[in-house]
Order: structure tokens, then sequence, then C-alpha cells
């Protein structure tokens, strides 16, 4: 397990694209349970024992559900509300960084971002031996290119070109943002100054700011398999991926 304790997951936004009954992508049944608890799971294999998640459109309904969450003994979960969570995700980071206690890193995540256990079980492995001490942030990328199932939604970046990009309209592209981060003080410092800047912040604002510092790095999640749930067919392929898992247990 990892030195991390902490996990943010970003659920503040409206789910229209999805327009699940359940009325939150968080609580939405994947497999034999919400998407909710794979991340309580995936966030235990690395040793978390404190998960926020960031509310935002329909609150309350949303926290009465997390307060309703068995969590593993040791491990607490809890809500905290973002106002503005009709503006970019970077608010939201913000809203959930100051509500940790401390400058300690943490691990952070997309509520609707379903992941293949394998990769939490690397991650606790090797990650904090892998990791360069003056890296401020990490993010999980997919080389898979051929596996991502919604590819113009999906946030690109270049790395291997001459001039770094991210962002969802970036051409060429050699990579793809897997929707979870490793986040230390310098990412939510990168997070404000962008938000003083120009009265905005998203999570690849903060990416750009720390990589031209040499502040930031990148997981390869190799043959991992993730999904991002945010349309009935992009939920559909999640059950298939699920499937997949549990047949190879």
């Amino acid at each position: 397990m990892g030195s991390t304790k902490k996990a943010v997951i970003l659920a503040a936004g409206f789910g229209s694209r999805l327009d699940a009954d359940e009325g939150h992508k968080l609580l939405v049944p994947l497999g034999d349970r919400p998407l909710l608890e794979h991340h309580v799971a995936n966030f235990l294999a690395l040793g978390v024992d404190e998960i926020l998640v960031v509310t935002g459109f329909r609150a309350d309904a949303l926290e009465a559900a997390v307060a309703g969450v068995e969590t593993p003994e040791g491990m607490t979960i809890r809500c905290v509300h973002n106002p503005d969570y009709d503006g970019p995700n970077g608010l939201s980071v913000l809203a959930g960084a100051r509500a940790l206690e401390g400058d300690e890193p943490f691990w952070l995540t997309m509520s609707d971002h379903l992941f293949e256990p394998a990769l939490f079980d690397d991650l606790g492995r090797r990650f904090d031996s892998w990791r360069d001490p003056r890296w401020e942030g990490v993010l999980c990328i997919d080389r898979k290119l051929d596996t991502i199932f919604d590819m113009p939604d999906a946030t690109k970046l270049r790395l291997d070109g001459d001039e770094f990009a991210i962002g969802k309209e970036i051409a060429p592209f050699d990579v793809v943002d897997a929707g979870l981060f490793w986040c230390a003080a310098g990412f939510v410092d990168a997070l404000q100054l962008e938000l003083d800047a120009r009265g905005g912040c998203s999570t690849s604002d903060a990416v750009r700011r720390l990589y031209e510092r040499d502040a930031f790095g990148f997981w390869d999640i190799g043959p991992a398999l993730w999904q991002d749930v945010d349309t009935p067919g992009a939920r559909t392929h999640a059950e298939g991926l699920i499937q997949r898992w549990d047949s190879t247990d």
C-alpha cells in the first residue's frame, strides 16, 4: 500500500449526458455495486483512509447517499459542497483540497471513471518508489488508443512531440488522460495561480503549469483498462469490462 492516505472524488457536475435514473453518476450500479463502491475498493487498495466527495448539482441527494455507504474499517467518507459547480473542474479540486486538513498529497479522480482494479494493485506496489520527489503532480495516462471508447470526448496529450499539449481538441496526440491524478500541494497552488490569473481553472491548467517547470510526471497504466461512464453507451461498455475482469479473477 502507498503512503498517500487521502482521496478526492469530483462529483459536482450535472451528469446530463448519462441521464441516469439514479440521479448521480456515483450512484449508478455497475456490475454488482454502485460506482462509488468501486472507487472505495480501489482507494482501499492504495491505503487511503479518507475519501472526500465534492458535490454540486443536487448535492443533498448525493450527500444523503454517501452518508449511507458502508466503508471498510478505518476508512471515512464525507462530502464538501462546491457552490460553483457549473464552472471548470479545477474549482471542485480547490474545494476538495481546502476541506482536507494540512498539505498532505491526495489521489484525485472523476466520479464517472471506472478503473480495472489491477491498476491500483500496481500503483500500491510501485508508485512511491517510482515517483520523482520533485513532482507536485502525476497523471495516469493511456497509450492504448485503440481501446478508447469515445475518443472525441477524451482529454488528449502530446508527450512525444517537440511541443507539449493537453486538451480535447489537440492534434496530433499520442496518449489519453485516464482521469486519475496524484496531487501534492504544488498542484493545488498551480490551480490557484490559474484562478487568480484568469478567473477559472481546470486540472489541465495545473498539468501545463507544473509540466513547464519539470514538476509533473505521467504514469502509464499499461494493460489496465478504464472507462469514462458518461453516456448510456459508455455505461454498457463499462458493464462489459466488469464482466471481463470478473471472469479473469
